[in-house]
């Protein structure tokens, strides 16, 4: 009976299909049984029924042609698709390992770049604490070897070590071999000691003011006092709701890069104002280690200003303290590599005379090429150069320029000071500046008010120059000698 519809026949499972069957089975039958399991979409068994129906006779009829080459083209087409299946789960499969084969290379990459940033990383901080450890050695070396001959490496030694501790801290805190986290830093505190000793230091190796005084240290020290007493009420005080927010502001204050960056501010002002008091008459060993100390505190005044603008940008605040870190190990590893090869740089004080200036009667003369005569005529020409051109008004004069304009060279024209008038050059000049003042006060009949109009008129570029040197040679101080010669002229 012809099938049309699926419904009218039950199709065979592959496993009840025998040679034997088909071998008892008409063409007809073969047929039939075919198109029922072409109607099922069971097309590989319906091909093999087709197949046996054209073996065994059947008439090739419209309708059985059309049947064998729909169950044919759909089994091809069956083939076609599960081979492209077949080859598309290749491919993803390709893709998916290749892509499991990148992303462990990638792993591995990451973990060995990881690996070597960690290691430079662990290294380079190995090195600042080394660096650090150094310049506590430094430190103490200065405390225990100088301190008697050379009292003002105290305050290099003080400095040495504010500035050592702080890099030790960072190297502890940034080494996962130290579980070191403190609340707050203990350079912190004693950063406000940097700035005050490095200033008295140099000031001190220039023998300004060659003894310290009670109230300078209380004047230079005293905000580093304040803070420590702070600091310890903070922790002292017990864990209530108003001291919770008191230990909180005296961290605030203690942690304030705009209070430090003011602090650095000040010193860096008294340094570059040292220097240019003194800028010409310095050593150059002094003055370069006057301008590396003005350097120093340039830079730490920057990096704070820097800190204070970006506070909250987490990133620059690390790699400035990195920054930082990295310019106090310099700083150390300089005074380390000083203090060994050349230690009079450091340790030896340059001695100023009342002006501050260089003397020049510690230079010795022996293998000078003057004579008598040669001696006699220089002197002859330097007077006539003072009194006639009066060179000492140039608050610049220095002995190369005098040297100049009498065509010798620095050491003869210090050599002439020294033996014919018994002075240093920066004693003579001054003689003739104070002289100057004297007659400008005499001369000017009440006129002058203020001992500034006196200053830069007779020669000097500073108050405490002109002081100095008047008090010496008249016994009293400018205001009083002008209110004496006034009080005479009434």
């Amino acid at each position: 009976m012809p099938i049309s519809n699926p419904a009218d026949c039950t199709p065979i499972t592959n496993g009840q299909i025998t040679s034997v069957i088909i071998e008892n089975l008409t063409a007809e039958e073969c047929f039939e049984l075919g198109k029922c399991e072409y109607l099922h979409k069971n097309f590989s068994t319906a091909y093999t029924f087709f197949l046996s129906a054209s073996l065994k006779g059947h008439k090739n009829t419209p309708v059985f042609n059309t049947y064998f080459a729909a169950c044919k083209a759909s089994l091809d087409s069956l083939q076609s698709t599960k081979k492209e299946s077949f080859d598309y789960l290749k491919t993803q499969n390709n893709i998916t390992d290749q892509i499991v084969i990148d992303k462990l290379d990638q792993r591995n990459q990451d973990f060995k770049n990881n690996h070597n940033y960690l290691l430079l990383n662990h290294l380079v901080n190995y090195l600042f604490l080394t660096i650090s450890v150094a310049g506590l050695f430094i430190a103490f070396r200065l405390l225990y070897k100088y301190r008697k001959k050379a009292t003002h490496t105290i305050y290099l030694a003080i400095f040495m070590l504010g500035v050592s501790t702080m890099v030790l801290e960072h190297a502890m805190y940034w080494l996962q071999d130290f579980d070191y986290n403190p609340k707050v830093y203990f350079f912190k505190i004693h950063y406000y000691l940097w700035a005050p000793s490095l200033y008295l230091y140099i000031r001190k190796k220039l023998t300004i003011e060659p003894k310290t005084a009670i109230n300078e240290i209380l004047r230079h020290y005293g905000l580093f006092f304040i803070f420590c007493i702070l600091l310890l009420m903070a922790v002292n005080t017990e864990t209530t709701i108003p001291t919770s927010n008191f230990k909180q502001l005296i961290t605030l204050i203690l942690q304030s890069q705009f209070i430090k960056s003011i602090h650095c501010t000040f010193y860096l002002i008294l340094l570059i104002r040292l220097y240019w008091e003194y800028k010409n008459i310095l050593s150059p060993s002094n003055n370069k280690w006057l301008m590396l100390a003005i350097t120093f505190l340039a830079l730490l005044m920057l990096i704070l200003y820097s800190r204070t603008l970006y506070s909250s940008d987490y990133d620059f605040n690390y790699i400035s303290i990195y920054f930082t870190a990295i310019a106090l190990s310099l700083f150390i590893c300089l005074y380390s590599f000083m203090l060994y090869l050349k230690p009079d740089i450091i340790t030896k004080t340059e001695n100023l005379t009342e002006t501050g200036m260089d003397t020049e009667s510690d230079v010795k003369y022996k293998n000078s090429g003057l004579t008598e005569a040669m001696t006699s005529t220089l002197k002859s020409q330097l007077v006539n150069l003072i009194e006639t051109k009066k060179v000492y008004l140039d608050n610049g004069i220095t002995l190369e320029k005098l040297a100049k304009e009498l065509n010798t060279d620095r050491y003869s024209i210090s050599q002439v000071i020294n033996q014919e008038f018994g002075k240093n050059f920066y004693e003579f000049i001054n003689d003739y500046r104070v002289q100057e003042a004297v007659n400008i006060i005499e001369n000017n009949k009440g006129k002058i008010k203020l001992v500034t109009d006196l200053i830069y008129e007779s020669g000097f570029n500073n108050k405490v120059s002109f002081y100095k040197a008047f008090k010496k040679r008249k016994k009293t101080t400018p205001t009083q000698y002008i209110k004496e010669k006034y009080k005479d002229k009434e």
